[in-house]
């Protein structure tokens, strides 16, 4: 009965110690994040402390090359992985799985104390997993949202509009386009997603998840009586971006609590690239003080009314006819900039 435990604790203490060294060395070499893979150091170092004086009692009843489970590991081909995320969650399981039958084991052969540590060490687990997460999460860049507009663009395409963005620093771009055919706006959104791809800029799609999933972009931007957050993400997986536009705090705080990513929020002043009326500047106020994911000021927003905006707080910023339509977008950028 003893060997048999000790074999279910030497098989789970090294299956989660090696779970956490995955999971320390992607930090460490991947996401080069010091202060995490230090946390995930000490995990480690103290589970095997915490058993250190077992250690001759599990080597002496280890059994590896006659373990049954060697053999339906071999042959199975439930573990394989895809993605980096694929790996991450699976190690995550294979360490809070393999402690808790640590935590359980040791309390039937008379270790209860340490089975309360490892108790510790999988709820430190759950709480890492939340953090970790994050790591896959793209973060909204502060300053300017492009968003394309042809027909603002005095006569500009929007890969040439998209070019001139990128030359002038816009790190996040939306592809929206209105009056296109369907097969049209794939091959523009084709040469964009590329553009975007190849000058490390996010790319969003507004509504049409379809393209966004064709073309691999980094999200996609819904309205409010579009698909739910809750399908484009079935659609579009974990890691992309979800974006929604709201135009009252009772939408933000909706879009806030079905998981999206960040939300519009406007328009603030009259717009002609939208029907919507104008919620004006209070909705932009509550958004500074009460909305915790990161927003988007949008709606009307030009040079000479940029200030009322700013000095209310916001951060992200899209003006969309100004930028689009102006002679030269590297200069207009700039200038915009120099107020952010």
């Amino acid at each position: 009965m003893k060997t048999g435990m000790h074999r279910i604790l030497d098989a789970n203490v090294n299956r989660a110690a090696e779970g956490i060294r995955v999971l320390e060395d992607v930090l460490r070499f991947h996401f080069e994040d010091e202060v995490l893979t230090k946390e995930f150091r000490n995990m480690r170092h103290t589970l095997r402390k915490s058993l250190q004086e077992m250690d001759d009692s599990f080597i002496n009843c280890r059994d590896s090359q006659h373990d049954i489970g060697r053999e339906i590991s071999r042959t199975s081909t439930l573990d394989k992985k895809t993605s980096l995320k694929q790996l991450v969650n699976a190690n995550f399981k294979r360490v809070t799985e393999a402690l808790r039958v640590i935590e359980e084991t040791l309390k039937i052969i008379g270790h209860y104390a340490v089975s309360k540590d490892m108790e510790g060490l999988r709820y430190q687990a759950y709480y890492l997993e939340k953090e970790y997460g994050k790591k896959f999460k793209k973060e909204i860049p502060l300053g300017i949202y492009g968003i394309t507009g042809e027909k603002f663009a005095n006569g500009k395409s929007n890969l040439q509009c998209v070019k001139e963005m990128i030359e002038a620093g816009i790190k996040i771009i939306q592809y929206r386009e209105k009056d296109k055919l369907h097969r049209d706006k794939i091959e523009e959104a084709k040469k964009i997603a590329k553009l975007c791809r190849e000058n490390g800029v996010l790319l969003i799609m507004n509504d049409h998840v379809d393209l966004a999933v064709l073309v691999d972009a980094d999200g996609v931007h819904v309205g409010q009586d579009d698909m739910s957050i809750a399908d484009v993400r079935a659609i579009i997986g974990e890691g992309k971006i979800i974006g929604v536009s709201t135009h009252s705090p009772e939408q933000a705080k909706k879009a806030e609590e079905q998981g999206a990513d960040y939300i519009g929020v406007g328009p603030i002043f009259k717009t002609t690239t939208k029907d919507t009326a104008p919620v004006g500047l209070e909705y932009l106020e509550y958004a500074v003080a009460n909305v915790e994911i990161p927003f988007i000021a949008i709606g009307g927003i030009k040079e000479h009314n940029l200030d009322e905006v700013i000095k209310r707080g916001a951060k992200r910023i899209c003006l969309v006819s100004e930028v689009v339509g102006a002679e030269n977008i590297k200069e207009m950028v700039s200038r915009i900039n120099s107020k952010l």
